[in-house]
């Protein structure tokens, strides 16, 4: 008898469990699709700056690439490239070398400090063929551009930046309008 009650009791629970209201209808927010580039394009993009990067150096006194440049496009925010460069291709010390002579040490920084309008440049230029290649993107995606400079350790680095981080939306990049910062 106690079985039968317990399994009327059961039967009887959906009877206590409330129908949810279903939700007011809404219509659904659409986001609108951002334009991508495409993988060949960041890749031409890439090799243009590398290529304009190492044009820099001469034979004698080459520039050092140490990173080739890499660009990736962020949903949302724009495209970012990165690249890491020695400006100038300089000796090491070694077993065989104790210590770089000095006159070698002012060359290698007269060469940096010469070299560095010329790397900005490149950068700025780069900025523009990003924000036309990306002529389809919003104009206020963000370009950004940075590039890491390698200093040897014996190298007198008063005055030169570590990183330099360029940055502009892409209207903006495509007249030539950046924002430079020396980190």
């Amino acid at each position: 008898m106690k079985l039968a009650a317990g399994i009327l009791l059961l039967s009887l629970a959906p009877v206590w469990g409330q129908i949810q209201k279903p939700a007011a209808l809404t219509a659904p927010t659409v986001q609108p699709k951002v334009a991508r580039l495409s993988g060949s394009m960041i890749g031409e993009l890439e090799k243009t700056f590398d290529g304009r990067v190492s044009g820099i150096g001469n034979a004698n006194e080459p520039l050092e690439i140490l990173s080739d440049a890499r660009g990736l496009q962020l949903d949302g925010y724009g495209l970012v490239f990165t690249s890491e460069v020695s400006l100038v291709r300089a000796p090491a010390i070694t077993p065989f070398q104790k210590e770089i002579p000095k006159l070698v040490q002012e060359r290698v920084h007269q060469l940096r400090v010469e070299r560095l309008p010329i790397l900005k440049a490149a950068m700025k230029e780069m900025l523009r063929n990003m924000a036309v290649a990306g002529k389809q993107l919003p104009a206020t995606q963000q370009m950004v551009l940075a590039v890491r400079l390698w200093y040897g350790a014996w190298e007198d680095t008063t005055g030169m930046p570590r990183q330099i981080l360029m940055h502009a939306n892409r209207q903006d990049a495509e007249t030539g309008i950046v924002e430079t910062e020396d980190q």
